[in-house]
C-alpha cells in the first residue's frame, strides 16, 4: 500500500490512455451481434465509440505524453517517460524521453508493421506488439485497440442493478494481438471499469483497470490505468497519460527512414 500511495503522490505532482490503445480511425459503426433484450445495439455502439476515443480524437491526428512505471514484486523496477504521436491515418510513433540511457528510442507502428529504432546502435528492428520495450510494457500497452473497426460484439448484458454493462468482443482478424476482449463498463458514470484481454487459446494476457479520466478538447480521456500481467502475477504497470491535443503530422514522419533522424 505504501508503494501505491507513493506512486499516486508522485503522479499527482506531475503535469502529465493504454486497448490501438489509441485510435485515429474515421467514424465507423461496429458490427454487433444480436444483443439480449435488455441491451440495445444503440447502447453497445455508444459504449464502443467511447472506448475508441479514450486515447485520441475522432478523425484527426493527435499527441499525448505517458509516464510508465513497471512494478515487480512490489518494487518500482523501471520508469519511462514517452512522447506519443498518432497520424490521421492511425500510424503511431512513440519516443522514449526518459530514462537518459534509453532516450531517443523510437517505436513505429504503420499498418501492420512494427519497428524499433535503437540510437545506441542505429539499428532498426522489427518487433511484435507484445514485445516488452518500455520496462515490462509493450507497444500494445501504450496504444489503444480499435474497438469500432477490429471487433464485433459476441455477447452483452447488464448487471442486476442495470448500472454495469458487460461486453464480450471477438476480433475480426485471427492475427490480432487480442483474440477476445471482455469489457466491464459503468453506464452510470459512462466510463470503463475493467477490460480483460485474451489470446486465441483463451489465455488471459492482461487486465486493464481504468482509474481516472480528464476532459481534453470537450471530451473525457483516460488519464490513469493499471495493467495487471496475466502471465506474471507479480508484475504490474502503472500508466499516466496527459497533454492530449489534436495535431497534424506528415506521413513522411511515420516511416523507417525518418526513425533514425534527430
Amino acid at each position: 500500500m505504501k508503494l501505491i500511495n507513493k506512486f499516486f503522490i508522485a503522479i499527482a505532482l506531475t503535469a502529465l490512455q493504454a486497448n490501438s490503445c489509441f485510435s485515429a480511425a474515421p467514424d465507423a459503426s461496429p458490427s454487433a451481434a444480436a444483443s439480449p433484450s435488455d441491451v440495445s445495439e444503440q447502447v453497445t455502439n455508444k459504449v464502443l465509440g467511447n472506448m475508441e476515443y479514450l486515447r485520441g480524437f475522432r478523425g484527426t491526428g493527435f499527441h499525448f505524453t505517458a509516464e510508465v512505471i513497471t512494478v515487480e514484486d512490489g518494487v518500482n523496477s523501471d520508469q519511462h517517460q514517452l512522447d506519443v504521436k498518432i497520424s490521421d491515418k492511425g500510424y503511431a510513433l512513440v519516443e522514449v524521453l526518459e530514462p537518459k540511457n534509453q532516450r531517443g528510442r523510437r517505436t513505429l507502428l504503420r499498418e501492420r508493421d512494427l519497428w524499433l529504432f535503437l540510437p545506441s546502435s542505429a539499428n532498426i528492428i522489427r518487433i511484435a506488439p507484445l514485445q516488452r520495450v518500455f520496462g515490462a510494457a509493450s507497444i500494445a500497452d501504450v496504444l489503444n485497440v480499435s474497438y469500432l473497426n477490429d471487433y464485433t460484439v459476441q455477447s452483452s448484458h447488464k448487471s442486476a442493478d442495470g448500472k454495469l454493462l458487460q461486453l464480450s468482443l471477438k476480433s475480426k482478424d485471427t492475427s490480432a494481438t487480442y483474440a477476445r476482449i471482455d469489457l466491464d463498463y459503468d453506464l452510470a458514470t459512462d466510463r470503463p471499469v475493467e477490460s480483460r484481454h485474451y489470446t486465441a487459446s483463451e489465455r488471459l494476457l492482461k487486465t486493464i483497470q481504468y482509474k481516472a479520466f480528464h476532459d481534453y478538447g470537450g471530451g473525457p480521456k483516460v488519464e490513469k490505468i493499471v495493467i495487471v500481467d496475466g502471465l506474471r502475477a507479480s508484475s504490474a504497470i502503472w500508466m499516466k497519460m496527459s497533454e492530449y491535443e489534436k495535431a497534424t503530422y506528415p506521413d513522411s514522419m511515420f516511416t523507417k527512414t525518418a526513425m533514425s533522424r534527430n
